[in-house]
């Protein structure tokens, strides 16, 4: 299990802010440190890999290293040029997949807002010999009244052509999970190689490219089977917008969490827990610690505050335009910050 990290300027991680006066990046490193204990508590043996451009200072460190969790440095290689979108960070999930080739076995790559919940061996057990991937909804991503996807659509029209592909529907999978077996690796960084140069000499010209790791690993998957994992991970949107998976019975039943909206929240409560071999974060039954997992990071139980706050951005979303939404998010996230910080720890 690996998660990939590279350390990039905070233009490039607009969903986490970190807190006031302190590095932004230990935000993440509070995630990460979190993301491997939830997988190190139900998974005694798993081997745990992060692959990092940089060395984590202490504590984060030491604490990784109690985890039994590898670091590994890995050069990025990938690093977008200025201008390239805002998301530069993921392409560093093709160093390191090039950094964990021919380690052998299945290599499954995670981000650091992805929580564990229960044993990974029926996830496993379920891939084959396939490449594993969590299909993303359009429709759930955006507003019924607009197209945010036109320009990725459009954008795949002229690039797949150029890279010897139909255009032909396909689908959308989510970055923040991909479970690849060793034998598939060498094609898959083929493709990505082949994508990653074109979508630099389309950015040379000023022509719409592919700026992701999403878009990228969607086209190299096309050549190999893959195996939709929807029953195992599933993003969990906990902000008001587009609150697309509620059902607390769905949430628990998964095996992977992928909390974007909480890294600034969630994860930071729960990351003294974590830290905490003596926590309800270890000692707690299974059904105990997803109860107390879905209320910390707001995914089964909401608080009165951020009940009240998420029932008026859902009003906000049904009544404004995407460019209204957006200028309010701001607005709504320092919210929350300020009802989590009146919450007990």
């Amino acid at each position: 299990m690996a998660v990939a990290f590279a350390r990039m300027p905070s233009s490039q991680n607009p969903l986490s802010k970190g807190r006031i006066g302190e590095d932004a990046m230990c935000a993440y490193y509070r995630c990460i440190v979190v993301c491997f204990a939830s997988i190190r508590r139900w998974n005694p043996n798993v081997d745990l890999v992060l692959v990092s451009a940089d060395s984590l200072p202490e504590p984060f460190c030491g604490q990784l290293d109690r985890l039994g969790v590898q670091i590994v440095l890995a050069h990025f290689g990938h690093r977008p040029p200025e201008g390239l979108g805002k998301w530069g960070g993921s392409l560093f999930l093709f160093d390191a997949l090039e950094k964990l080739r021919g380690k052998g076995g299945l290599q499954i790559f995670i981000d650091p807002d992805v929580l564990c919940v229960r044993p990974l061996d029926d996830l496993v057990a379920s891939l084959g010999e396939a490449v594993g991937v969590q299909g993303e909804r359009l429709q759930d991503l955006q507003k019924p009244s607009s197209d945010k996807f036109k320009g990725y659509r459009q954008t795949c029209a002229e690039m797949y052509p150029e890279l010897g592909e139909a255009t032909l529907e396909h689908g959308m999978y989510g970055g923040h999970f991909y479970a690849v077996p060793e034998r598939w690796t060498p094609l898959l960084l083929e493709r990505i190689e082949r994508a990653w140069k074109l979508s630099l000499v389309r950015f040379e010209q000023g022509r719409p490219t592919f700026s992701t790791e999403e878009p990228i690993m969607n086209y190299a998957v096309r050549a190999v089977p893959v195996m939709e994992m929807g029953s195992y991970v599933r993003s969990i949107p906990t902000a008001p917008w587009r609150r697309f998976l509620t059902d607390p019975d769905i949430i628990r039943g998964l095996t992977l969490w992928h909390l974007i909206h909480e890294k600034d929240m969630g994860f930071q409560r729960m990351y003294g827990c974590a830290a905490d071999p003596l926590s309800w974060f270890w000692r707690s039954s299974p059904e105990e610690f997803r109860d107390k997992a879905g209320a910390m990071m707001s995914a089964t139980h909401q608080t009165p505050q951020r009940a009240l706050l998420n029932f008026c951005g859902d009003i906000i979303e049904r009544v404004t335009s995407e460019r209204a939404q957006n200028r309010l998010k701001p607005l709504y996230t320092q919210l929350v910050r300020i009802s989590t910080l009146l919450r007990r720890p």
